[in-house]
């Protein structure tokens, strides 16, 4: 399957939980717990998560100039402070960066976890929330 259609296929699938968890919100008593709540929508919110991983990690990029904020730092400085518990996703995300300039493509600290990084790119710029 060529990487445009596998995309595509994703994006398809995605809004498809997408719409399931819209459908789920509609009937969800929301005066239980929140924690119920995060385990009735979690089959889909995972599939979500680890199909938009897949997408990050073959999906073309395109560049722009870095911003005048955020922090650049090296994949492996990111990767290491990612296992040392200094980044989390609730604290932000970042964005590859080759050749001096920033890709569309966003890293998260969960990607560590699951093995998606693209090792193709060496530096990262990060954005705290």
């Amino acid at each position: 399957m060529e990487v445009q259609e596998r995309i595509l296929q994703i994006e398809a699938e995605i809004e498809s939980l997408e719409k399931i968890k819209e459908e789920k919100d509609k009937v969800w008593d929301y005066s239980k717990p929140i924690q119920e709540y995060w385990e009735y929508i979690k089959p889909e919110s995972e599939l979500a998560a680890k199909l938009n991983r897949e997408k990050r990690m073959i999906m073309p990029y395109v560049l722009s100039d870095l911003p005048d904020y955020g922090q650049v730092m090296t994949l492996r400085q990111f990767i290491g402070s990612v296992e040392s518990g200094g980044f989390i996703d609730y604290d932000g995300s970042g964005n590859y960066i080759i050749n001096g300039k920033m890709t569309n493509i966003d890293i998260y600290p969960s990607d560590v976890k699951h093995k998606s990084i693209r090792k193709e790119f060496k530096k990262i710029i990060w954005f705290n929330r």
